[in-house]
C-alpha cells in the first residue's frame, strides 16, 4: 500500500472487550492483578507527592496537618454540601446517557445509564488521554438489548459534544485567567502550557468534524501522516496503524452525522454538558470551602478556582498517564498553592479533590472485579456441586447391598 491509498475499511476488527470489569481466565487475571498493583502504586506515590510538594511551594512556613487535625478542622455542614454536588455531577452524566437512550429507544433506562458512566470513567481513568472508555460502553449497552447502531451511537456522541463543549468552556476560563490569578511567573508558565495542550486536545474534535464534511481529504491526510511517523519509525505496523485510525475516525464521523440530523434533539445534551462541565470544574471550590479555614464562598474565588481547574486540566493532559495520576497531582498541588487561604491544608485540598473525581471510580472498579472473581468462583463451585449430585441416583433408588457370605 502506498502512502496515498486509502485502506480498506470492511476487515474484521479485533474483539472489543468484555462487558464486566472482571478477569475471565488465568492469563488475564495475572494481568489485571499486576496492572492493579502498578495504579495502586501509582496513585500512592501520587499522594505522597502532593503532601511533598505542597510542603515545598509553601517553604514549610505552616505547620503539616495530620489526618486527626484534618478531620478536626473540617467543616462538615460544608463537606455534605461537596458530596450533593458530586452527587449532582453523577446524576449529570448519567442523564447524558438517560436522555440519548430516550431519543433514540423512546425509555430513559436510569439504571442502565448509571452503569454506563462508571464504566466509562473507570476505563478512562486507566488508559493514557482518558479515552478507553468508549469501547467497553458499547459492548455493554449491547448486552443490554439496546440495537447495534444506538449502542455504538451513544458514547460516541457524548464524547464528541461533551469534548466540544469542554474545549468552549475551557477557552473562556483560560481568556480570563489573567483577570482572577495572580499573575506569578508560574501561573504565566502553566498558562503557556495548558493552551497548547489545549490547542492539540481541541483539535481532536475539529479533526473528526473536518473528516465528517470532507471524508476522502483527511482520509489521504491520515495515511500520508501515518506514512510519514512509520518513515520516521514511530509507527511500526503502517497498514494497521493506519486502518486503525481510519475506522476510528469513520465511526466518529458516523456520530457526527448522526447529532446532525438530529441537532434540535440533541440540544438539551448540549445544556447537559455544559452543567456536568461547571460542576466538574468547580468541586475543587466545594472542597475548598470544606477543608480550608475561615475560607469565605465569594464569586470572586469561585472564578478563580474554575480558571485554576482549567488551567490544571490541560497542564496535566501533557503527560499521558492513566488517568493524568501524579500530573495531575502535581500540577495541581503548584496552582492551587496560589490561594494562599489554603496553604496550611493543600495537601489534604488535593487529596480530597482527586479522591472525588478520580481516586472513588478506581477503587470502586477494583472493588467490583475483586466481588466479581470472587462471586463467580462461589458459582462455578455450586454449579459443580450440583452437577456431581445430579449425577448421584437417590440413596432410595440404589440397588440394595449384598448381605455378606459366610463360608
Amino acid at each position: 500500500m502506498n502512502e496515498h491509498e486509502i485502506p480498506s475499511c470492511n476487515m474484521t476488527e479485533p474483539p472489543l472487550p468484555p462487558e464486566g470489569m472482571r478477569p475471565k481466565s488465568r492469563s488475564q487475571l495475572r494481568s489485571w492483578l499486576i496492572k492493579t498493583v502498578l495504579m495502586l502504586a501509582l496513585i500512592a506515590v501520587s499522594i505522597v507527592l502532593m503532601f511533598s510538594i505542597g510542603n515545598y511551594v509553601t517553604g514549610g512556613e505552616h505547620e503539616r496537618v495530620n489526618f486527626i487535625q484534618f478531620l478536626k478542622l473540617l467543616d462538615y455542614r460544608r463537606f455534605a454540601l461537596l458530596l450533593a454536588v458530586l452527587l449532582l455531577y453523577l446524576a449529570v452524566e448519567s442523564a447524558k446517557y438517560a436522555y440519548l437512550l430516550k431519543v433514540s429507544t423512546g425509555r430513559f433506562r436510569w439504571r442502565v445509564s448509571i452503569k454506563t458512566m462508571f464504566l466509562g470513567k473507570y476505563y478512562d481513568g486507566i488508559t493514557p488521554l482518558s479515552m478507553g472508555g468508549q469501547a467497553f460502553q458499547i459492548v455493554y449497552l449491547h448486552k443490554k438489548d439496546v440495537p447495534g447502531g444506538v449502542a455504538s451511537a451513544i458514547p460516541l456522541i457524548r464524547y464528541i459534544v461533551t469534548s466540544l463543549v469542554i474545549t468552549v468552556l475551557s477557552i473562556v476560563f483560560l481568556i480570563l485567567t489573567p483577570h482572577h490569578v495572580p499573575g506569578s511567573i508560574a501561573s504565566k508558565t502553566m498558562l503557556v502550557l495548558a493552551a497548547v495542550s489545549l490547542a492539540l486536545n481541541g483539535s481532536i474534535p475539529l479533526i473528526i468534524l473536518l473528516f465528517t464534511i470532507f471524508p476522502k481529504k483527511m482520509m489521504r491526510l491520515v495515511v500520508g501522516a501515518v506514512g510519514l511517523l512509520s518513515r520516521m519509525h514511530i509507527v511500526k505496523h503502517k497498514f494497521a496503524a493506519t486502518k486503525k485510525c481510519v475506522n476510528g475516525l469513520l465511526e466518529y464521523s458516523g456520530a457526527m452525522k448522526l447529532f446532525a440530523k438530529k441537532f434540535l434533539q440533541c440540544l438539551p445534551l448540549v445544556l447537559l454538558c455544559v452543567i456536568e462541565t461547571l460542576l466538574n470544574y468547580a468541586i475543587p471550590f466545594f472542597v475548598v470551602l470544606a477543608v480550608g479555614q475561615d475560607v469565605e464562598p465569594t464569586f470572586e474565588l469561585l472564578m478563580q478556582i474554575l480558571c485554576l481547574s482549567t488551567l490544571t486540566r490541560y497542564t496535566a493532559l501533557l503527560i499521558p498517564t492513566p488517568g493524568n495520576t501524579g500530573a495531575m497531582e502535581a500540577t495541581g498541588s503548584l496552582i492551587f498553592a496560589t490561594v494562599t487561604s489554603i496553604q496550611p491544608m493543600l495537601g489534604w485540598v488535593v487529596l480530597v479533590w482527586r479522591f472525588l473525581t478520580y481516586y472513588i471510580y478506581i477503587l470502586s472498579g477494583i472493588g467490583i472485579s475483586i466481588f466479581e472473581v470472587i462471586r463467580d468462583a462461589v458459582r462455578q463451585k455450586r454449579a459443580v456441586r450440583a452437577e456431581v449430585s445430579d449425577t448421584q441416583p437417590p440413596a432410595d433408588m440404589q440397588p440394595p447391598a449384598e448381605p455378606p457370605t459366610t463360608e
